[in-house]
């Protein structure tokens, strides 16, 4: 599946009420991760996405100071 340009993948874990989400943000860059609803796994895709696409990842040490 795709959302704003970015790939992810949502699937049901090995437990009963597990989902497990993965998306690519980048080349370098896989996020994974398990919830206990699709639902709540599409949120936390939506976020993450929105997030790095915003710029919003917090970067130790870098500002966005000009």
């Amino acid at each position: 599946m795709e959302y704003r340009g970015k790939q992810y993948l949502i699937f049901e874990g090995d437990e009963p009420n597990s989902w497990r989400w993965a998306v690519t943000l980048d080349d370098l860059t896989t996020k994974t991760g398990e919830t206990k609803s699709r639902g709540e796994a599409i949120t936390q895709v939506v976020l993450l996405i929105d997030g790095a696409l915003s710029g919003a990842t917090k970067h130790p040490g870098r500002t966005n100071d000009a």
